[in-house]
């Protein structure tokens, strides 16, 4: 039982991914493991579809609040590690044995995966590759400032909640693990897709905007460095495109991903742009609210 986990999946209007998404993930669960799909008040047939696939499903009774939807499975968890996977989350084939294998190497450390990158069409591609070549499977584990929430491994015990509010919560959660002295570490030996529905740049453009409202709400607490504080009020780096070789460079010993950025090149710039536009909101206006009064507290 010591090995043990319980997944909290929270999910609204999810129909579309979560049948995929349990079934890769009953391959891998071990017996002992809990399944927990949290519904965010989907008017769709997530909930149905999660429960004839064996996960047992929590109402939250409202909608919009992902750390709400997290915060009550957590809560509802009894095995001695949560993972939050999302329900558009992948797991690679190995990803349970990887879990077990971080949960032992990195005791009571949050601990992250990596993420496969996965596209439809040139937006969706360049969706993928503006947020997820930090987090490709290379390399070896290594300490992390922050930590992607899409497939983020806890220990249950830990003594923090998710806050409420849509858009940087999990640079707050990262924030506030590394302020209770909790170790944060990416683990690139297992690994999730993320089949994210981003396929118009309209739907970029909405994520963006969400994306830099994260930014601007977390960059005073944020624990990535100085820099990333002034960026998110002075966001030249994206007008420069000085993302670009970064990323990039990340994908130097992928050939096939190499070519696919370089052929969505004016995508990725278009997309930059994009972002900087969205981030001049908060150059100068305030940011958002930090904190949220109304959260769900830790179990005792």
């Amino acid at each position: 039982m010591s090995s043990a986990i319980s997944v909290v999946i929270p999910a609204h209007n999810a129909g579309r991914t979560i049948g995929m998404s349990l079934r890769h993930l009953q391959d891998e669960l071990w017996p002992d493991d809990e399944l927990f799909v949290v519904d965010d008040g989907s008017t769709d047939d997530t909930a149905s579809l999660a429960q004839s696939l064996g996960a047992c499903v929590i109402p939250t009774g409202t909608s919009g609040s992902v750390g709400n939807a997290r915060n009550l499975g957590w809560n509802a968890a009894t095995r001695p590690h949560v993972v939050f996977l999302d329900a558009d989350a992948i797991v690679e084939p190995g990803w349970r044995q990887g879990v077990a294998r971080a949960t032992d190497e990195f005791a009571g450390s949050a601990v992250g995966c990596a993420r496969g990158l996965v596209g439809r069409n040139a937006w969706s591609w360049v969706a993928q590759l503006q947020v997820g070549t930090p987090w490709l499977a290379t390399g070896s584990p290594r300490p992390a400032r922050t930590l992607p929430s899409f497939c983020l491994v806890v220990p249950r015990e830990l003594p923090v909640r998710w806050d409420v509010t849509f858009g940087g919560e999990d640079g707050l959660f990262a924030a506030d693990l590394l302020s209770c002295g909790v170790t944060l570490v990416f683990d690139p030996r297992f690994a999730a897709r993320h089949e994210e529905y981003r396929d118009t740049f309209a739907q970029v453009r909405t994520w963006h905007r969400r994306l830099v409202y994260g930014m601007a709400r977390c960059g005073p607490v944020q624990r990535e460095g100085r820099y990333k504080r002034m960026l998110t009020r002075v966001p030249v780096h994206f007008f420069l495109l000085a993302r670009l070789p970064r990323m990039y460079m990340r994908l130097r010993k992928d050939a096939a991903a190499r070519r696919l950025f370089l052929r969505l090149l004016p995508w990725m710039i278009v997309a930059e742009w994009s972002l900087g536009v969205a981030a001049l909101r908060y150059a100068a206006s305030r940011r958002p609210p930090l904190r949220t009064a109304s959260r769900v507290s830790a179990a005792s």
